[in-house]
């Protein structure tokens, strides 16, 4: 019995380095066939193509979807940011879908109670707030609200033409940098990930079920040279629709205190 079973583990293994070698004349992103399809085509049982499959998502080769579709995987295709600022990134990984901004707002207000502390503002000064609604496929998938403190809101106002204190950047900004200005504007110094129902105004533009969870995801960016903080975004994410993947390379040590671990409401 052992023996068969290392066979068919054999056979899998062969069988998923074929489907490897093919994936290459494949554009990222590009759907495979259904098991049955692949089992006929290369004459095996589809149990040794899921099995195959299967060892291809471990090596980061191809990404499934929760309805069991397989895509080629392309993480530097598929990584989309969410923070909505320019120079200033929070990525995802939608799994093969396409995700683009379905709406843009840029507001100044006093900064919330925890996002105040988190950024080291006074209960008087006001933060430049930026809220994108991220569709995928067209349908809502997230909503992430990036604070900014007065001193960063500014050096993205500068970089885009805007008078000194002009207020925040402009909403047709670009989403990722700007030939010939350093980057970025700050870089991820800590995180918090939870799974929990967020508040209801969130809910429904996500059109989750009530009680239904969503990824709360907040990430602290500081100044690369004075480690001040920068920016706060946080962001609620359907979780079925993404794969959440912390990589920290050394550059996001552990999370919030827990003082500063901002609330779900800090989104509105």
């Amino acid at each position: 019995m052992a023996g068969s079973g290392d066979d068919a583990a054999g056979a899998a293994g062969i069988l998923a380095d074929r489907l490897a070698a093919s994936l290459v004349q494949h554009e990222p992103g590009w759907r495979l066939p259904r098991p049955s399809t692949l089992a006929r085509r290369y004459h095996v049982p589809p149990a040794q193509v899921e099995q195959a499959v299967s060892d291809l998502a471990a090596r980061d080769l191809v990404r499934m979807l929760p309805d069991g579709q397989a895509y080629r995987a392309s993480p530097a295709h598929y990584l989309i940011p969410v923070a909505g600022v320019p120079r200033l990134s929070a990525l995802a990984d939608p799994m093969g879908s396409e995700v683009a901004c379905g709406g843009r707002r840029v507001t100044w207000r006093q900064a919330p109670d925890g996002i105040g502390r988190a950024l080291g503002v006074r209960a008087t000064e006001q933060v430049c707030a930026v809220r994108c609604h991220w569709r995928l496929n067209g349908k809502p998938a997230a909503i992430s609200t990036t604070y900014l403190t007065e001193r960063a809101a500014r050096l993205l106002g500068d970089v885009f033409g805007q008078p000194a204190g002009g207020g925040p950047p402009a909403c047709g900004a670009p989403p990722g940098g700007v030939p010939g200005v350093p980057a970025p504007l700050g870089i991820p110094a800590a995180l918090h990930l939870e799974t929990h129902p967020p508040p209801s105004s969130l809910a429904r533009w996500l059109r989750l079920a009530s009680g239904q969870p969503a990824a709360m995801i907040t990430v602290r960016y500081d100044e690369a040279e004075s480690g001040r903080p920068a920016a706060l975004t946080v962001t609620a994410l359907r979780t079925e629709l993404f794969r959440i993947v912390i990589e920290t390379g050394g550059g996001v040590p552990g999370g919030f205190p827990a003082a500063d671990r901002v609330p779900a409401a800090g989104t509105g």
